[in-house]
């Protein structure tokens, strides 16, 4: 959430003199029944922004403004709401959404900033997620973490023609990647130095590897080279080449 703003008669009250601040007590009397929700939202989303609302009018008049956008803002898929009250009897909640950026594990979702957000409006067939949306798992990271991990690996992977499908991290902290190109990979990056890894792993794969069907995993844990892992020679339709055949003076970095 970046900012929350409540604008309406509720907010002058502590600068008004005691008989104006007595009409405007009078005037806040005067219930909402009417609540337009504006924003680019789905229907499931626009529903748990509803719900909210509807909780914070249930309670006194007094700075309703501010308790409805403090309400909404606690959504975590929210990144900005504005409220402002449109006399004599409605409210305009205006919204904007945090992008969700990637799959969580089996049952959340990730936004652009790592915040851990379940799907909106429950499991309400009203909201679907973008289907190229990448998957993130990880056993000791945070969301926050995981989605700067990805940052740093995808970005290293586009330089080779790769987008990184799903990053998982083990228990043992290692961080392995699923990238798309013209073949799939399935990389293993180790706890450190993510960026310089993938970057080289681009670098074989687009010189070297883009063709080759036959690879089951690259190990990117050396300190300059990789270590490609063939498939059985049954599920290969070509031996691989020795030019294929990368490993770094034998030690990993890791």
């Amino acid at each position: 959430m970046n900012r929350v703003a409540a604008s309406g008669l509720a907010a002058l009250a502590a600068s008004l003199p005691l008989v104006g601040g007595l009409w405007l007590a009078k005037a806040l009397a005067v219930p909402v029944d009417v609540v337009r929700v504006a924003g680019d939202l789905s229907a499931a989303e626009r529903t748990e922004v509803e719900a909210a609302v509807s909780g914070a009018l249930a309670q006194q008049p007094w700075r309703m403004a501010a308790r409805v956008a403090s309400a909404v803002d606690g959504i975590a898929w929210v990144r900005e709401v504005r409220v402002r009250r449109q006399w004599p009897d409605a409210l305009l909640v205006t919204v904007q959404r945090e992008t969700i950026a990637a799959k969580w594990g089996d049952g959340g979702w990730l936004t652009a900033s790592g915040s851990v957000v379940a799907t909106p409006g429950g499991s309400s067939a009203a909201w679907r997620p973008p289907s190229n949306l990448p998957r993130l798992d990880a056993a000791l990271a945070d969301g926050r973490e995981a989605m700067r991990v990805f940052g740093l690996v995808n970005e290293a992977a586009a330089a080779g023609g790769l987008a990184v499908a799903r990053l998982r991290e083990n228990a043992g902290g290692d961080w392995i990647a699923t990238v798309r190109g013209d073949q799939p990979l399935t990389v293993v990056l180790g706890s450190e130095h993510f960026a310089a890894r993938m970057q080289r792993v681009a670098r074989v794969y687009r010189r070297a590897l883009r063709y080759a069907d036959a690879i089951e995993r690259v190990d990117a844990r050396y300190d300059r080279g990789v270590a490609v892992r063939w498939r059985p020679a049954e599920q290969q339709r070509a031996a691989p080449s020795d030019l294929l055949a990368f490993a770094a003076n034998g030690r990993r970095a890791d």
